[in-house]
């Protein structure tokens, strides 16, 4: 199987429809422990993502019910095929990073629980972040991790892949 590049028009479409796939896989799996974390906390589902909406509208993303929601649903999907499309260039300039989708996903993942956690929020919300809290830090640690192999695991090269 041939891996699809952006060097040529034709191996555009290809190569973004597997960043979109790979960005949904992830983004999947962050919405489900976003969403989890969120209902340990009390928080309903529109109330998770009108916080995620929050960077764009301040406050006033908790009074806009499911508009401000889905602002907050596309904004996630948005920055997981960020994190898809970067690996997916990576991936196109050390190869080996497709054909060990759990190990360097695994190893994605906790770079991008770096980022986030070391420079998104803290940029964010500067008197809560960087923090320790024990084990919800580590099972932020855990999604973030479960983030990487699944868009590793999406965008991984089929016919050599190994664990």
């Amino acid at each position: 199987m041939t891996v699809a590049t952006l060097d040529t028009p034709a191996g555009l479409r290809p190569a973004a429809a597997r960043i979109a796939a790979a960005g949904l896989a992830g983004g999947a799996v962050d919405l489900v422990y976003a969403t989890v974390v969120g209902a340990t906390l009390g928080r309903s589902f529109p109330q998770v993502w009108q916080g995620v909406a929050s960077g764009w509208l301040g406050k006033a993303a908790y009074g806009q019910g499911w508009a401000s929601a889905a602002l907050g649903l596309l904004t996630h999907f948005g920055i997981a095929s960020v994190m898809a499309g970067a690996f997916f260039l990576a991936a196109g300039r050390a190869p080996v990073l497709r054909r060990r989708p759990v190990l360097s996903g695994a190893i994605y993942g906790l770079g991008l629980y770096a980022v986030m956690y070391g420079l998104v929020l803290p940029f964010r919300w500067p008197g809560v972040f960087p923090r320790w809290d024990g084990v919800r830090s580590a099972t932020d640690i855990l999604a973030h991790v479960g983030v990487g192999v699944a868009i590793a695991f999406v965008l991984r090269d089929r016919e050599r892949a190994v664990r």
